[in-house]
This record gives structure tokens, C-alpha cells and sequence, in this order.
């Protein structure tokens, strides 16, 4: 099926693996999920093909909703080139949407992501896939699907611990399935909220800090204005003049970038994210299994 896309957009694997990381590609196709359903995606003319099981049409709302089509990409740009230190990166990034990701699967990738590179946060979220996923097939590549929360407080904290994921990340894992299971927290119910509020709630935990929560806020709950920041976007920060300091709370730095950036923060954030990605190890594509 295909559905256009308001211009630029383009989809690549470097930009889709740095949000969510269990993408991968097989000859020109980009293969994941949406809605827990697997799904293969191309650039198609001035927009996407898609193809899944079940069928299309019942999921091209979710799919328009996933990558963000209904945006208007074009005033986001407008705002950005502003920043003349964004203006190179838009024409070098600027096919690039950020996702509005299934708010679970993201929660738990950022957990795991906790001292831990784009490589290590997909080996940890395909080993949960395959210990208590669903295999799904597609045009003869298979992948797991992501465990529900349900499914994964039921598993219990041992179990998950015995998958050695590092850093307590099995017990903190549990913690938070359980908590949805048990209703004290409500992924949807926070896309409702205000930004600072939701990222708030979610920074109640003790192992949530700021990141985490932003990159949920930002990659599953649809606030823009969140501003995920790690070493990475730091050194990109570097180029403003401003220094951020890893595990603090950066509440100088925070403001100017609401005062620099605005409403499109995200999206600011992710070019220079990119940028320094570029130059690393952890920018080589996924192909799939």
C-alpha cells in the first residue's frame, strides 16, 4: 500500500534504528513493528510503501500515525533554519521524522540504555523478544514480537534478572510492567498530559532520569518540545558554546534549549544526534536475520 508523505521525507535506517532500535533491512525493505504487528516499509515516489500481515489497510493508520505523515514537516524546518547552525543539518538529515513509537517497547528500550550503545540496547530488546515475543513472519523473514507488559510482570523479576541483562535493568524492567499491570502507571493516559508533568511522573522512578523520560516523552508520547540529552547531543551542544554534564540535571542547559529551540526541540536534538552518530561505530545499518 502506499501512502504519501509531506516533503522532505526519506526513510533510512540510520534515523530509524536511532530512535528504535530493532529495525533492519533486507533487500531495500525496512522491516518492524507497529501496533505489535510486523510490517516491511520503502521510500516509494513522495512518500512510503508498505506491506504486512494483516492486511494494509487495517493498519495504515497506524502506520501513518507511526512515522508521523500527518506532520507538518514543512513548518518544523521553517522554524529550525532559524538556527543557522541547523541549517547544514537539515539538508543533510532532513528526510528524518521523529517516531511516535508504541509507548512500551520504547520505555523499556530506554531503560536499557543506560550505559549502552544503539548495538547493545537491540541485543537486550531481541533477547525479551525472543524469550517471550512472538515469532511473526513476512516474506520469509522473521522476527519476534516485543512482550507485552502483561506477559512480562507474569514472567516475575527472577526470571527476567536470570536473562543477565546488566544493571539491574531485568528487576527495573519488572518494576514497571508490573506497575502497568497493576494500573499505577498509564503510558496512554501520560500522552495527555503537559510535558513537564509527564516527564515528572515518569522521573518518580528511581532509576528514570531525565533522558529516559524525555526520550520517551519524545519517541512514543508525541511532545517535541522534550530534549533528550547524552554525551553524544552534548558534543553536538558543544557547538553553541554550552557544556552538559552527564548525570545531572542540567536545569541552566535545559532552559536555554527551550529558549533556543522552542516547540521543535526534539527534532533539533535529533539532527545533532545524528551528526555525532556519523562518526561513530554505532551507525552501521542492521540487516535482518
Amino acid at each position: 500500500m502506499y501512502l504519501p508523505a509531506p516533503q522532505p521525507f526519506e526513510l533510512d535506517l540510520r534515523w530509524l534504528q536511532a530512535q528504535a532500535f530493532r529495525w533492519c533491512e533486507r533487500d531495500g525493505w525496512y522491516y518492524g513493528f507497529v501496533s505489535g504487528h510486523l510490517i516491511k516499509v520503502r521510500n516509494c515516489r513522495d512518500g512510503i510503501e508498505f506491506r504486512s500481515n494483516p492486511s494494509e489497510d487495517s493498519l495504515a493508520a497506524d502506520v501513518r500515525s507511526y512515522f508521523r505523515l500527518d506532520q507538518d514537516i514543512a513548518a518544523v524546518h521553517d522554524a529550525l533554519r532559524e538556527d543557522r547552525e541547523l541549517r547544514g543539518l537539515l539538508g543533510t538529515y532532513g528526510g528524518m521524522r521523529v517516531l511516535r513509537q508504541d509507548p512500551w517497547e520504547c520505555l523499556v528500550a530506554y531503560i536499557c540504555s543506560q550505559r549502552n550503545g544503539i548495538k547493545g540496547i537491540r541485543r537486550i530488546l531481541d533477547k525479551l523478544a525472543g524469550c517471550y515475543g512472538e515469532p511473526l513472519t513476512l516474506d520469509a523473514v522473521e522476527l519476534y514480537s516485543f512482550p507485552s507488559p502483561q506477559r512480562l510482570a507474569a514472567v516475575g523479576e527472577s526470571k527476567l534478572k536470570s536473562l543477565d541483562l546488566g544493571l539491574n535493568r531485568g528487576s527495573r524492567i519488572h518494576e514497571v510492567a508490573e506497575h502497568i499491570r497493576e494500573g499505577i502507571l498509564d503510558l496512554s493516559a501520560l500522552a495527555r498530559w503537559p510535558h513537564p508533568q509527564a516527564r515528572g511522573f515518569l522521573m518518580s522512578y528511581e532509576h528514570i532520569g531525565p533522558k529516559i523520560a524525555d526520550c520517551v516523552c519524545l519517541f512514543a508520547l508525541g511532545m517535541d518540545a522534550a530534549f533528550p540529552v547524552d554525551t553524544n547531543i552534548g558534543k553536538g551542544l558543544e557547538r553553541y558554546g554550552k557544556k552538559y554534564t552527564p548525570g545531572a540535571e542540567n536545569a541552566n542547559l535545559m532552559h536555554w534549549v527551550s529558549e533556543q529551540f522552542g516547540a521543535n526541540a526534539g527534532y533539533a536534538g535529533q539532527l545533532l544526534f545524528l551528526e555525532q552518530l556519523e562518526k561513530s561505530d554505532n551507525a552501521t545499518p542492521t540487516r535482518c536475520p
